[in-house]
Order: structure tokens, then C-alpha cells, then sequence
């Protein structure tokens, strides 16, 4: 019987690769991601080894290639999923744009594909499995090499005319004259709040383990540059809450394992600032972790969401 399906999360540090049955991932890989392009990387590089580890992970699980319904991929970059192509991307895959994901998996496996972008599959994710369970409007933002939003919207999943309808809230300016962007722009949320934007503002710290760790030690550079995430990930969220009106936001991302710390600090600065006179946003943490875009994106392939 058809009932099993490949989920694979290509993100800038990692890749996750999740076989799902019935909304359950019930066998997973993690490898590191091969992103940045040059000689030896970029998505064309990395095809080949996620290949093999797919292979690994159906042959581990004991699952006949027959047996696979279909694969599918969230992108961390602009995808149109109706042609089924990489539109965008931003100092991650950046060789994508020529490559056919459609065909590659059907060359490897010979059955349906479904791709999206990365953010946007969390928010699906979240929404039919984790957090967002029973909540037609949320919001969801992933805090990780970059900052990735996506909004479902009266149950509607948020693309618009050009695919990136929801999913550039790491790129809303939270200091109109701050830090360089990698997209172009100035002042970023991502330009202060990701993984990418650690780099010089503490000396040894890559990131945000190595920062909360600083921190916690009590150094004066890791404490401050963590307050200001906590800062500019509050100012974020109030910005999506004004443009989508949500009724749940959900925050997703390694960071998360500190959502003790991070949430009521975020809640509260929200809550006195996001303008929401009918009552409080619900901000929640992932319940789905590294498993969100996996389900997503599976779950679109099988519904034709």
C-alpha cells in the first residue's frame, strides 16, 4: 500500500529528511547542509548525498520503494509550487534556479513531487500537527540561519501573486539605517535576530548555543547581543501581527530549547505593543521542532493543499 512518503527540509545548516505515514514522522535523518555554493557545494553538489540518504533511510525502515507515495521538499527561498521551481534564493543554493527537483525524483524514485518554500511548510506543519492545531489564522516565525514567516489566513495558506506572500518577515526593517541585509536591504530583522547575523557582534560566537552559553557565564558582549535578539524578535512579531492579524503565533527554531527564557520575555513585549484591541495574541513554541517542515510539506503533497 502507497502510505508512506519522504519529507526533506533543505535548509541553510541542515538538512532533515523524514519519512512520514499517516501525519507521523516515524523515521528521521539530520545531515549537515552543503549551502554556500563554490566548488564542492550548492544544491547540485548536494543532491547526490540527500539521494543516498533517502535510499538509507527507506532501506533502514524497511520500506519497498513501491511502497512510496511521494517526495517532497521545502526550500529555504522564493518557490513557485504550481511549476514546481525555485524562483529566489539568498546566499543559500544559490546554483537552484537550473536545476529540475520535479524530474530529479522522478529519475530516483518515479513518483509525485511537491515543493514549497521552507517556512511556509512549517507554518503548515504547525498548523495541521503542532501548535496551530484547531486555529485557522496564525502566524509562524523560524528562528535559524535566517529568519523565515509564513500566515495562514482564514484557513488559507498565504502565497500571493509571486509566492512570497507572508514568507519575507525576516526582511521587514526593524532600523531603517542599520546593518546591511544579504538581500539588499538595510536594518533587517534578520540582520540582527539569526544565526547569520552573530557573526563579529560577539568575539568566538557562531551561534545561538555558543551566545546563550556566553550569556549565561555572564559575558557583558553575549548578554547584550542577546537581549537585542530578544529585542528585535518582539518587534518582528508585532509587525506580522499588525500585517496579518493572527490568532496564534508560533515560533519555531533551534533557539527554542530556551523557550523558557525567550517566551515570556516575547509575550510581554508583544502584548504591550501590537495594537489588538479585541484581546492577546497566543504566542506559542514549536511543538513539531525539526519535524515542522517535514509534515508540511508532505501533508501539501498528499492533499494538494
Amino acid at each position: 500500500m502507497n502510505n508512506h512518503y519522504i519529507g526533506i527540509d533543505l535548509g541553510g545548516t541542515r538538512v532533515k529528511l523524514g519519512l512520514v505515514t499517516e501525519g507521523r514522522v516515524v523515521a528521521r535523518r539530520i545531515i549537515p547542509a552543503n549551502s554556500s555554493g563554490g566548488l564542492s557545494g550548492g544544491l547540485v553538489a548536494s543532491l547526490p548525498v540527500i539521494a543516498r540518504e533517502v535510499d538509507e533511510l527507506l532501506r533502514s525502515s524497511q520500506v519497498a520503494r513501491a511502497s512510496l507515495a511521494g517526495v517532497g521538499l521545502a526550500f529555504a527561498g522564493l518557490v513557485d509550487p504550481s511549476a514546481q521551481c525555485i524562483l529566489s534564493t539568498n546566499k543559500k543554493y544559490d546554483d537552484a534556479l537550473d536545476v529540475d527537483l520535479q524530474a530529479w525524483v522522478k529519475q530516483h524514485w518515479d513518483v509525485p513531487f511537491f515543493m514549497d518554500n521552507d517556512a511556509r511548510m512549517a507554518a503548515v506543519g504547525e498548523w495541521k500537527y503542532g501548535a496551530g492545531r484547531g486555529v485557522n489564522d496564525l502566524v509562524i516565525m523560524t528562528i535559524g540561519t535566517g529568519i523565515g514567516t509564513s500566515a495562514i489566513i482564514g484557513g488559507q495558506l498565504l502565497r500571493g501573486r509571486h509566492f512570497q506572500a507572508g514568507v519575507l518577515g525576516g526582511h521587514i526593517s526593524v532600523q531603517y539605517e542599520g546593518r546591511p541585509c544579504t538581500c539588499g536591504n538595510t536594518g533587517c530583522l534578520e540582520a540582527y535576530g539569526s544565526t547569520w547575523s552573530l557573526a563579529g557582534r560577539v568575539e568566538g560566537i557562531a551561534d545561538f548555543e555558543a551566545l546563550f552559553a556566553a550569556a549565561d557565564k555572564g559575558d557583558a558582549d553575549a548578554l547584550r547581543v542577546r537581549q537585542d535578539c530578544y529585542d528585535v524578535w518582539s518587534a518582528g512579531i508585532v509587525n506580522l501581527i499588525h500585517a496579518y492579524d493572527p490568532e496564534v503565533v508560533v515560533l519555531g527554531g533551534g533557539v527554542l530549547s530556551r523557550a523558557d527564557e525567550i517566551l515570556p520575555y516575547v509575550t510581554e513585549k508583544v502584548h504591550r505593543h501590537a495594537w489588538t484591541p479585541w484581546g492577546k495574541v497566543s504566542i506559542r513554541a514549536t511543538e513539531l521542532h525539526g519535524d515542522a517542515g517535514v509534515l508540511g510539506v508532505t501533508h501539501c503533497l498528499k492533499d494538494k493543499l
